[in-house]
């Protein structure tokens, strides 16, 4: 409607002054209704939140653990308490590389261990952690004062 009013616009009207007067006015009663209503719509859409949330997954406590080592490229992972969820587990090589990743389960207690003799690796790096937090520590894939073959090296 609003193009056909604008469409006569540019022709030359052959009208009185007072119904030329009369039709601007109803083009800009209709012109500011439209972007009134327009605008209208806007302010319905707009959606202002004034809660915070997050996934329940998120609401966790840091995983305490302990590594001990067990012999030659052997280690045990002891979790200072028994997990409630699943607890993740990877174990790096010196150089980065994912060696193993693995889970403790709730019902597998706090401990795992791990026999790594087939890598060739002298270090293991080892994060455990939930959904939220993950600690990272290192374990020697020789323990200090443990000889394995002519290459390894003794610490005292």
């Amino acid at each position: 409607m609003i193009f056909a009013i604008l469409h006569f616009m540019n022709k030359p009207i052959n009208l009185k002054p007072k119904v030329t007067i009369l039709a601007s006015a109803v083009m800009l009663t209709l012109l500011s209704f439209s972007f009134d209503a327009f605008g209208q719509i806007f302010k319905k859409r707009t959606k202002v939140e004034t809660e915070i949330s997050f996934p329940s997954s998120l609401n966790r406590e840091m995983v305490a653990f302990d590594l001990q080592s067990e012999g030659i490229k052997k280690f045990t992972i002891i979790l200072e308490k028994k997990p409630t969820v699943i607890t993740k587990i990877k174990v790096f090589d010196t150089l980065g590389n994912l060696i193993h990743e693995d889970r403790i389960n709730p019902e597998d207690g706090n401990k795992k261990t791990f026999d790594f003799s087939n890598v060739q690796s002298q270090l293991f790096v080892v994060e455990v952690g939930n959904a939220k937090y993950n600690i990272t520590k290192s374990i020697y894939a020789i323990p200090p004062g443990k000889r394995s073959g002519s290459n390894a090296q003794v610490n005292e």
